[in-house]
């Protein structure tokens, strides 16, 4: 018996509980064991709660649509929470955009066109949900999260919220000070006023240089590594004669050196394999060793 189930005598909670969830198929790498107990929270209210009922000892993981994250075969101990799409509050300030931290990043760029707001181009590019954009900095085509981030509401461990500006996020390429105790559940970000046109033009390029550059339709997980100074991942990769190579069913793609993508039969195993063979024949090769840009979480279930 799980030793979470005592939060199912918790009448105040109002979001879903789950004991052993697999959550392979919520993945888009499409791999991934279990989680010992998962927990989705009805709104930003709801999580406080949850969170207060939770010993303080006791691991968290938060996820949002599990775009950028392998979750190891053995799956993740502790408590996993996946913030869901109702934490998608979405308004306008004049140039100033609040939104809940389960809106998907293209919305928001979407959205931002719409009301002639520009800087906000760059998240036509970006998967998964402001949110995770947010506690690593996420960028494409030169621009940051940092560039028009005002600030952030966050949940502590113990359920209490606190706002942070901009300065108190310590930003760096691809992190910030966002640490596993603090969930952000709203954020506000600033643009300018610019033409619906050009904001337009802006976007439809970025969607099109991905479609034309990056693997679609099937299971990938964005940007495997980050990329060196000075340097990319994707052409190290390949410079490395490491393009198309794979370990079971996990494949360097050939339209992007720094995708992996599933053939069908990955296992998270795979991936991690696949990964740290790369890390080693790139340092090889090139003397540069590169760093995970993908999230990698939970208990392996045989030694790599």
């Amino acid at each position: 018996m799980s030793e979470f189930y005592y939060l199912q005598n918790n009448d105040a909670l109002q979001g879903k509980i789950f004991f052993d969830k697999s959550l392979e198929n919520l993945t888009w790498l499409k791999v991934g064991g279990k989680a010992k107990c998962l927990y989705i929270p009805k709104n930003k209210e709801d999580l406080a709660l949850f969170l207060k009922d939770i010993n303080a000892e006791v691991q968290i993981n938060v996820f949002g649509r599990l775009s950028n994250v392998l979750i190891r075969d053995g799956g993740i101990s502790g408590i996993t929470i996946l913030i869901p799409p109702s934490f998608s509050r979405l308004e306008i300030h004049n140039n100033k955009i609040i939104c809940g931290s389960g809106m998907l990043d293209r919305n928001i760029s979407q959205f931002a066109c719409d009301n002639n707001i520009g800087g906000f181009e760059f998240l036509s590019g970006i998967p998964g949900n402001i949110g995770g954009a947010i506690a690593m900095n996420a960028g494409c085509y030169g621009d940051e999260i940092k560039d028009i981030l005002e600030e952030v509401i966050i949940l502590e461990r113990d359920g209490t919220c606190k706002t942070y500006k901009n300065d108190q996020m310590d930003f760096s390429y691809r992190g910030s000070s966002i640490n596993l105790d603090q969930i952000i559940v709203e954020a506000s970000f600033l643009g300018i006023s610019k033409n619906r046109s050009d904001i337009k033009k802006r976007i439809n390029e970025i969607i099109n240089t991905k479609e034309k550059s990056q693997p679609s339709n099937v299971a990938t997980g964005g940007s495997a590594f980050k990329n060196p100074k000075d340097a990319k991942a994707w052409e190290l990769i390949n410079a490395s004669g490491l393009s198309g190579y794979r370990i079971g069913g996990a494949m360097i793609s050939p339209e992007h050196n720094n995708f992996f993508i599933n053939t069908g039969s990955a296992s998270a195993k795979d991936f991690e394999r696949l990964g740290e063979f790369v890390i080693n024949e790139v340092e090889n090769s090139h003397g540069i060793k590169l760093e995970w840009e993908i999230k990698l979480v939970g208990e392996s279930l045989v030694s790599i």
